[in-house]
């Protein structure tokens, strides 16, 4: 508030009948209060000049210092500052420290403040905030200050050491947080809020709710809004609904459902635990929303699983607070990616349009953007978004070739991964992730060794997931020896890198040494056997032919409490059927879910198309279960029609009447860094003379190969 204008104007005319230097630093105090105009800068500068004509005292030189500083007048103040006949005391670099933005700037001053031993520099509480908050981004900064603080015993003022507290916290330092925190002489509820914030960001969310009850056990304090969103926060982390209601307890007790902080931060925790209802409750006692309520809301339905009711809450929030604010349309591509058929490529769209109508077109929306389209299959939009993108980061280029691995386009992955190379951004895990996937769906080999070397010179290849992805990438190439050789580098192994091993080893016909690996899975200590694990060692024995070793892993599976599903079933119908087993298979089929399952069904059909009889009473049963539980998949028809005389036009018919259409049998090979289709029966294909004379030269040396292998009674069964 400015000091009244006949009290500015006495002050001055008795300075002026005299001008007594005892008198400059009351008028220029007074002048600092005044709205800045021309006639206050007039007389300061008059000021000034009196006091360039005489020494000037350190009670005079600061106050002419406070006031430039509170004019804003930052180069007039460093100006007089630097004049050499200005005197310098503990005040002066008190009111610097206390005026000037925080900068590094700062820092220096109070170094240079320290090492001037003239001025016996003796900082006061208002100068050590200061110089914290300026230091907040820097380590060893806050460290020297706290070594200072330390020997000066400024530590004792509890808001000194909740700033430093506070500093610590955001620099992510929670040893010196917690050491700090544990010499306090007194807290307050910004201690314990800055330590509860601590260790929420040091990812120890269990010893935040420790310090909360400690807090609140103690009884000396009363909890506030800013604690309460901090300890909301921790019980999301955790999903520990029960915490999370007690703190809602206790906030409805200190009467805080009315600020609008703990009300989003109660909707948000009762969101991301699951309790829907208790988050719906809680939003609709909110009086006045904001467009965070709506947005926490509308992420909390989503994360639950509630589309429905997710799409009719973003209908009421359009209504009552327009097109929402960038948050929104991020929570909106989530639900995209949620939703099926044509209604998903629509709302990427939509959001696509809104955001530019909006200008809405942060990077971390447009990274969003390529991802949702990416999700729903829409690649070129993906593309065409990506090209028109002026700046690009990891997460954008990560995005962009995991979308074309998962899409079928892995050289399209390896050629944009070539291209951000060029750019000299450098990959992340997740990049090298999808590259990996990329040359696991092309089978490449030089591509994949390629996709390794990537990896171990970005030092990313002792990562768990790299690893246990380059197992499986050249498990699917056919090189077991690389895939063994990265396998026994993983230092520590998770369930995934032994599944991906035993994996590769069966799907590249090596059924007796999954099984070995299996068992020395079981007797590795801190790895438990999943049904993913099993599905592996079954496919395993069902292409290697071990029907009593396969049985045996399907028995084991209740020793480790785990429950057959149909796809580890559907793998032992195949393996028995392999083997000509066709009533045991059938035995197994019609137990499986009441005989229901079309993928076990379609197992035992395919098994007994490939006998010459067809699969007699087995087979018909089995054609009639797979065309009565998925009538309008045409695969059924196809595997029927190889059952015997007169099922091929049969099926045929069934299939005109039921308006089945069949999609042709096609085949995917990269060559030359260019995808071939061939489809069955291709007559139109432009190599298609290269391909019949390979084929039939292929023939011709497995016949030979076959006359002079002599029969073996197992394979000839």
């Amino acid at each position: 508030m400015a000091t009244a204008p006949v009290i500015v104007e006495e002050a001055v005319r008795r300075y002026a009948t005299g001008k007594p230097a005892a008198l400059l630093p009351a008028v220029l105090s007074l002048l600092s209060k005044q709205q800045p105009s021309a006639g206050v800068r007039a007389l300061a500068s008059q000021l000034h000049a009196d006091v360039a004509k005489r020494p000037p005292s350190a009670a005079v030189s600061n106050s002419l210092l406070c006031y430039y500083l509170r004019s804003s007048r930052l180069d007039l103040a460093l100006a007089h500052l630097r004049c050499r006949s200005t005197p310098r005391d503990s005040l002066t670099y008190n009111t610097l420290l206390n005026h000037l933005p925080a900068s590094s700037t700062t820092f220096r001053l109070f170094r240079l403040a320290m090492r001037d031993a003239a001025a016996r520099f003796r900082p006061n509480i208002a100068a050590l905030l200061a110089v914290l908050r300026a230091s907040s981004s820097d380590s060893d900064h806050v460290q020297m200050i706290h070594s200072y603080l330390l020997k000066t015993a400024a530590c004792i003022h509890t808001p000194v050491a909740n700033s430093l507290l506070a500093m610590f916290a955001t620099l992510g330092d929670f040893a010196s947080a917690a050491t700090l925190f544990g010499k306090m002489p007194a807290r307050d509820v910004a201690s314990w809020t800055s330590m509860i914030g601590a260790c929420l960001g040091a990812g120890y969310a269990a010893d935040a709710l420790r310090l909360f009850r400690e807090m609140v056990a103690d009884g000396a304090l009363q909890v506030d809004g800013v604690v309460a969103v901090v300890v909301l926060r921790a019980c999301a982390m955790l999903e520990d609904v029960g915490v999370g209601a007690s703190v809602h307890a206790i906030a409805a007790r200190r009467g805080l459902q009315g600020d609008l902080f703990v009300a989003n931060s109660l909707v948000d925790m009762y969101a991301k635990c699951l309790d829907v209802q208790s988050a719906r409750k809680v939003f609709d006692h909110i009086a006045v929303k904001n467009v965070v309520s709506w947005n926490t809301m509308l992420s909390g339905l989503v994360h639950a699983g509630s589309y429905p009711e997710a799409l009719h809450l973003l209908a009421c929030s359009t209504f009552q607070i327009g097109a929402g604010d960038e948050t929104t349309l991020a929570v909106l591509l989530q639900l995209c990616k949620k939703l099926g058929g044509q209604a998903m490529w629509m709302w990427c769209r939509s959001v696509h349009g809104a955001a530019i109508r909006r200008r809405l077109l942060s990077m971390a929306l447009l990274n969003a953007l390529l991802d949702a389209y990416g999700k729903c299959g829409l690649v070129e939009d993906m593309l065409r978004l990506f090209q028109g993108m002026r700046e690009r980061n990891v997460i954008t280029w990560s995005t962009v070739i995991a979308v074309c691995a998962h899409n079928g386009r892995p050289h399209a992955a390896m050629a944009c991964f070539a291209a951000m190379r060029v750019t000299g951004e450098r990959p992340n895990s997740v990049t090298v992730l999808s590259l990996v996937e990329a040359c696991a769906n092309c089978a490449e080999m030089r591509a994949s060794r390629h996709a390794h070397g990537v990896a171990v010179r970005s030092g990313l290849a002792l990562e768990l997931a790299v690893g246990n992805a380059l197992v499986h990438m050249y498990g699917k190439c056919g090189d077991l020896g690389a895939s063994a050789r990265v396998f026994n580098t993983i230092p520590v192994k998770d369930v995934l890198t032994w599944n991906s091993m035993i994996g590769a080893l069966g799907m590249n016909g090596r059924a007796p040494d999954a099984l070995a690996l299996l068992r020395r899975m079981e007797a590795e200590r801190g790895v438990r056997l999943n049904g993913v694990t099993m599905l592996a060692a079954l496919s395993a024995c069902a292409h290697g032919g071990l029907v009593e070793e396969g049985i045996a892993c399907l028995e084991s599976m209740a020793r480790h409490t785990l429950q057959p599903r149909m796809e580890h079933l559907s793998c032992v119908v195949d393996m028995l059927a392999r083997a000509g087993d066709l009533d045991g298979a059938a035995e197994i089929v019609r137990s499986a879910r009441g005989g229901s399952c079309p993928a076990a069904w379609s197992a035992l059909l395919s098994a007994c198309r490939r006998r010459g009889d067809g699969g007699g009473e087995v087979g018909r049963v089995a054609a009639a279960r797979v065309l009565e539980l998925e009538p309008g998949n045409s695969a059924g028809y196809l595997l029927s029609m190889g059952l015997g005389k007169g099922w091929a036009a049969g099926m045929r018919s069934a299939m005109r009447e039921k308006g089945v259409k069949v999609e042709s049998g096609h085949s995917v090979v990269h060559a030359g860094g260019e995808r071939e289709r061939f489809v069955w029966g291709d007559g139109a294909h432009r190599r298609r003379g290269e391909v019949y004379a390979m084929l039939h030269l292929l023939h011709r040396h497995m016949k030979h190969c076959n006359d002079l292998i002599p029969p073996n009674p197992i394979i000839s069964q």
